[in-house]
């Protein structure tokens, strides 16, 4: 298994063009695969998915206008209406626009700095777990911009924003939570491309946690050993900071303040998950490596929604999640370490921005 990797540039309507015509077909599964999902999840068509996300391509246009034209582009080159791209980058907040009673299970992840690793790297990974149909539409893009940084990140094809890196130095990472207020705000994804675009780490969290908020935990992680998260919950924010170098993140809230809140995910494997990484972690803190990283990736303590997330096929098919790749991100050395599908089943191969 090998995701497609392709390299966009000139303004956002030319880099959305570009990127609709080379990911024609994974947009189309992209769209298939969400249709599904907002139907088996959510008794929602697509149709009306499409409505519900004008709001959403509205507020992503006010937060920034480029984002707006990339999507734009998009739509025209992949030969699909403006507000199918919308629906897709809106995805979390269109599932999630009600307050929702579903489990959320998307995502383990590790923000590492000194004193944690050894030599001084700086490393951010997770693995991203949601449906097991989205690995066929995932794709490695490269984005090359004039007047912001340029990054790479990997994403469903469709999407403006991913888990990725940029040329500043800034990772960026999330997790899907659950609140007891309805999901709206600026979407996700716009809020994870905003974070790419940063340029030093303090305005990657202004952006990402821009009002009005949405509903999840984003992580920035910056080369010269600094890293900050953020839970929000559609009213607050609560930005959370390494302890000793190391921040870890499952699928439920962890900040004090918000926990109080928001303690309604009672899906098992989030908090499992989470005790299972501290555990691996703090086995070799001080001297955590890459292939460290890879073997924590790997770890099934928990099977079959362990951090390595495997289908099970008891499940109906529409909460058949898994993890779909697993990413080591070297800020240090400047690369990224990429997965496809299970990590404990397919190698980590190496890219660079």
């Amino acid at each position: 298994m090998k995701y497609k990797e392709i390299t966009v540039s000139g303004t956002p309507y030319e880099r959305g063009l570009t990127y609709g015509k080379l990911c024609k077909d994974e947009i189309g599964v992209s769209i298939k695969v969400y249709q599904m999902l907002f139907d088996g999840l959510k008794n929602l068509a697509w149709e009306d998915a499409r409505r519900i996300s004008e709001k959403y391509l509205s507020l992503t246009r006010d937060f920034e206008p480029d984002y707006y034209e990339e999507m734009r582009g998009i739509a025209e080159g992949a030969g699909v209406d403006l507000l199918d791209i919308a629906a897709l980058n809106a995805r979390t907040e269109v599932m999630f626009s009600q307050v929702s009673k579903d489990e959320v299970n998307e995502c383990t992840t590790i923000s590492l700095v000194p004193p944690a690793t050894k030599d001084g790297h700086v490393i951010a990974a997770q693995n991203w777990d949601f449906h097991a149909y989205l690995r066929d539409c995932i794709v490695i893009v490269h984005v090359k911009q004039e007047d912001k940084p340029d990054f790479v990140m990997v994403a469903e094809a469709g999407m403006i924003g991913g888990i990725g890196m940029n040329d500043r130095g800034i990772a960026v990472m999330l997790n899907a939570l659950r609140a007891e207020v309805a999901c709206e705000g600026i979407p996700l994804r716009a809020r994870m491309r905003a974070m790419l675009d940063a340029e030093i780490l303090s305005d990657a969290y202004v952006r990402g946690s821009h009002a009005p908020v949405s509903v999840a935990n984003l992580i920035a992680t910056h080369k010269d050993g600094v890293a900050i998260a953020f839970e929000m919950d559609s009213r607050t924010v609560e930005p959370m900071i390494p302890e000793d170098g190391v921040l870890l993140h499952t699928n439920h809230y962890i900040g004090p303040k918000m926990y109080m809140k928001n303690d309604v995910n009672h899906m098992g494997s989030s908090y499992i998950r989470l005790q299972r990484v501290r555990t691996l972690v703090k086995e070799c803190h001080g001297n955590i490596t890459v292939d460290d990283i890879k073997r924590i990736l790997s770890d099934h303590a928990g099977y079959p929604h362990s951090i390595c997330d495997h289908e099970n096929l008891k499940d109906p098919v529409a909460k058949r999640d898994a993890t779909n790749f697993g990413i080591i991100m070297d800020l240090t050395d400047n690369c990224i370490y990429l997965a496809p599908g299970n990590p404990c089943e397919n190698e980590f191969e190496k890219y660079y921005i």
